[in-house]
Order: C-alpha cells, then sequence, then structure tokens
C-alpha cells in the first residue's frame, strides 16, 4: 500500500447496485489506512447498520426556493459546492465518482473550480441507457472523457462506452467485488412461509420440509430491466410443473404493483411471496435453493455474486456482463436467449437435478474466490485514486 490518502466519494446512498459497491469500497479502504469522506444526499443504505473507523458522511446541502418549484432543487450544483467545501476542509486528495450521472459533472466542475483530481466508475445504465439519452449524453461524455481515471465494471461496459458513448480515453476494467467472509455458506436455517408471512427458521425446528417444496430468490431494484413481472409468469410454467415450488423476492422498486397485480392475475399468492428491503441476505441467500436473475442489461450485478458466494447456484440471462462472471453451466445456468420458456425450463432442470445443483454451487463459490473477492479487486482502485491523487 502507498501513502494514506484522503478520498471523497460521490455516490447513491441508496441499495442499488452502484452505492451498494461504492460504500463497500470505501470501507475496504477505510480498513487499508485511507481516510473516506462519503459525499451524498443522504447516509449511505449501507452504513445504516455499522460504523468503520475512518469513515465520514458529508451531507450535501439541500435547499429549497420556489424558482425550483417545477423543475427541482440542481442537485449536480449542490454537489460540487459540497465536494469543494470538503477537499477543502479535510484537505481530500482525489474524489471518486461512482456512476456518472450526476456525479461525473460535478466531480468535473469541482476540479476546474479548486483543482482537485477525479475518478469515475461506470456501473451500467448510466453508460448503457441513461448515458445514451441526448438529455445527458454531450456532459456525460464530456465529464467521462476528461476525468484524471476512468473505470468500469465490465468488458461489455467498456465496449458500450467506446462504441456508443464515444468515449475514446483509456478506461480500465475492475469488477464488482464482496466481502467473501461475509457472504459465506450458512447452514441450518430456511425460509417458510406461514399465513402469507415469509420468515427464517432453524431447520431442526420445523416438523416437516416435504422434499419436493424448493425455494427460488429473486433480489432487485424491481427496475424494468430486471424483468421481475416477467420472473412471475415465469413461476406459472414452474409451478405448473412442480407445485410445491416458492418465489421469494427481495427488494423494492418502480415495478412493485405491477408485479403484485401479475401474482394475483396468475393465481400465484400461494407461491410467489414478496420479502422487501432486508439487510440479511446472506441469512436470506443461505435459506434458498436456487438464485434467479432475468434481466435484460447487467453491468456486473452484486446480487449474483452474493448468491455466488454463498454456494447458492443461479440461473440468469446473458444479459451485458454476466457471462463474464458466470460462465455457462460451470458456474451457474446462463440461458443462450431472453425467453421466459427457456428460462422456466433451466430452472425445472436445476431444481430436479440435485447433483448439478451442488456442483454449480461449488463451483460459483470457487470462482468469486479466486476472482471477485474484496482482497483480489480493493487493491486495483486503490492502485488507480493513488495514480490520480495531487
Amino acid at each position: 500500500m502507498g501513502e494514506r490518502m484522503r478520498i471523497g466519494v460521490n455516490l447513491y446512498p441508496g441499495v442499488g447496485g452502484s452505492g451498494y459497491l461504492a460504500t463497500r469500497l470505501g470501507q475496504s479502504l477505510a480498513k487499508r489506512g485511507h481516510q473516506i469522506h462519503f459525499i451524498s444526499y443522504e447516509r449511505p443504505f449501507s452504513l445504516m447498520w455499522e460504523q468503520t473507523s475512518g469513515v465520514y458522511v458529508d451531507l450535501v446541502d439541500r435547499f429549497d426556493y420556489p424558482l425550483f418549484k417545477t423543475i427541482g432543487p440542481p442537485y449536480t450544483m449542490a454537489l460540487t459546492s459540497k465536494i469543494i467545501k470538503v477537499a477543502h476542509d479535510a484537505k481530500l486528495d482525489v474524489v471518486h465518482s461512482h456512476y456518472a450521472i450526476p456525479h461525473a459533472m460535478s466531480a468535473y466542475m469541482a476540479r476546474e473550480i479548486c483543482g482537485i483530481p477525479y475518478a469515475v466508475t461506470l456501473h451500467g445504465s448510466d453508460v448503457h441507457t441513461l448515458g445514451l439519452d441526448p438529455a445527458y449524453r454531450p456532459v456525460v461524455k464530456h465529464a467521462v472523457e476528461n476525468a484524471d481515471a476512468v473505470t468500469c465494471v465490465s468488458e461489455f461496459l467498456k465496449k458500450k462506452a467506446k462504441e456508443e458513448l464515444g468515449i475514446e480515453r483509456d478506461i480500465e476494467v475492475i469488477p464488482n467485488f464482496i466481502d467473501i467472509e461475509r457472504f459465506s455458506h450458512l447452514n441450518g436455517i430456511r425460509l417458510t412461509v406461514e399465513s402469507g408471512c415469509v420468515s427464517l427458521r432453524k431447520t431442526e425446528d420445523l416438523q416437516e420440509i416435504k422434499p419436493d417444496e424448493m425455494i427460488l430468490l429473486h433480489a432487485s431494484n424491481f427496475r424494468r430491466v430486471k424483468r421481475v413481472v416477467g420472473l412471475v409468469e415465469i413461476m406459472r410454467i414452474v409451478v405448473d410443473h412442480l407445485p410445491n415450488t416458492r418465489l421469494i423476492i427481495a427488494g423494492d422498486g418502480p415495478t412493485r404493483i405491477e408485479v403484485e397485480r401479475k401474482i394475483e392475475e396468475l393465481d400465484l399468492c400461494n407461491n410467489v411471496h414478496l420479502l422487501g428491503i432486508k439487510s440479511n441476505m446472506q441469512e436470506i441467500m443461505c435459506s434458498a435453493d436456487v438464485f434467479l436473475l432475468n434481466s435484460t442489461l447487467e453491468g456486473m450485478p452484486l446480487t449474483l455474486l452474493e448468491a455466488m458466494s454463498c454456494s447458492l447456484p443461479v440461473v440468469t440471462t446473458p444479459a451485458g456482463g454476466i457471462p463474464e462472471l458466470v460462465r455457462p453451466g460451470i458456474d451457474g445456468i446462463v440461458t443462450k436467449g431472453f425467453e421466459q420458456d427457456e428460462f422456466a425450463e433451466a430452472i425445472i432442470d436445476l431444481l430436479e437435478n440435485e447433483k448439478l445443483r451442488k456442483e454449480i454451487a461449488a463451483s460459483g463459490r470457487k470462482r468469486v474466490e479466486t476472482s471477485f473477492s474484496a482482497e483480489q479487486i480493493v487493491s486495483k482502485y486503490e492502485r488507480v485514486l493513488e495514480s490520480v491523487r495531487k
């Protein structure tokens, strides 16, 4: 490790992947002796239940004014001003912006005003969806092109940034990571449903576990690209073949109402259950039989890393950077396309093959240990940040 750094991190503080990764990276860097200042509009979700020495939260000032009634307060400017203040007060060496919109632009403006260098990490829709929108593209391209360093979480995203966003500068691919000690397999717990309520119970407390009662799990932010409604439709096919199969869905987001209506429409109230946002995902993942991800676009999904690290076999689509993480048929089941029938068939085949589930679970855990652990990845970010410090 080089000299101790003082790092400002601007991020989305919610439960999305970019904010979660940014928070965990900041905590990991703090454990290595660096000082971390999270700069955002609220305390990051992942910090709610734990404290890490050397980690500070600097909240962006929220100033409402009648003039902003229609368009909303100009957050990018407020964030820039906060970065400048923290850079001065804490004597920051570098700013790390996670998710380009609007964080890269705020960091760019802060550098223009006070000289603080910045690195940008691209995570997904800031490149392949929002970043391509004419409302944002010229600004995103300029702020990324002129950053002191740029990383992204998959080769897929790098290709998108080059070909579709038009980025010409070097971009280093540093994949997402997780704490493999925090996400490891736990024995003796099971997700159960009683009177429509989902709970975790020790297996010795259960009077009877039906041999064919299988628990599927999905976790996401319910954005449309996650196709959670489609996952409910897939469950109708699965349940017709394996009636005692249940799907537990963790998370919340914009399509939740549609998901609830689809569950009722397809008469799946006894087979599909919404869990809401939970912080104990390790226990939940270790209590299921198979993890499902049905997305059309992904950068490098942390939920797959977590599931694989917990030795939970996965069924997923070939969306975005997923094939860089999950080797088809080895670390998980990756469908060839995005059709519901193929996905449902993959689930059924895996549920009926206990030997394959065990093999994939072991291979998935090994894959994460070898290539996606914090020990493997954090030093790469550390090197990038050290290269652009003042």
